[in-house]
């Protein structure tokens, strides 16, 4: 049997997710760039969702080893998309480590869908006033809020 390596890379997207480059090679994702902190809190919701959306899909992919466009973040839950205990505590400390927020692994993991998660996170990382804001490390919610360094 062949063993080809596919890749494709993302590092050129015409919506102005310039800052988002995806590398992504059969069985491996190389690099997920996250969204600056600075930037999502300078955006609109509708923005900062978008950008979120984009590197949660990112992520994602990431841990399932598949391409991010494939990724159905609205009619899945969690489990659904194959994201269990290993996996989701991987991308539980990516997350935490690049956007400075804790993030509830048990929540994360019965999440009803990753469109959750993203709405979740582009409430805490903006400067409009969310109920995620005041999540503080209530077991409710899927993040509580650090404030970030800028960078």
């Amino acid at each position: 049997m062949d063993q080809t390596t596919q890749t494709w890379v993302f590092d050129d997207l015409d919506d102005g997710l310039d800052d988002l480059d995806y590398e992504f090679e059969r069985d491996r994702i190389v690099e997920v760039v996250p969204p600056s902190l600075v930037h999502l809190a300078s955006v609109g919701l509708a923005e900062r969702t978008r950008l979120i959306d984009a590197y949660v899909r990112g992520e994602l992919a990431r841990v399932l080893r598949v391409a991010p466009d494939s990724i159905d973040t609205v009619g899945r839950p969690m489990n659904s998309l194959g994201i269990g205990s290993i996996n989701g505590l991987e991308l539980q400390r990516r997350m935490e480590a690049a956007l400075c927020v804790d993030v509830n692994l048990n929540r994360l993991l019965r999440a009803n869908s990753a469109a959750e998660l993203v709405d979740c996170l582009a409430g805490q990382l903006g400067p409009e006033d969310s109920p995620h804001k005041h999540a503080g490390r209530n077991e409710h919610h899927l993040v509580a809020h650090d404030v970030p360094s800028p960078r």
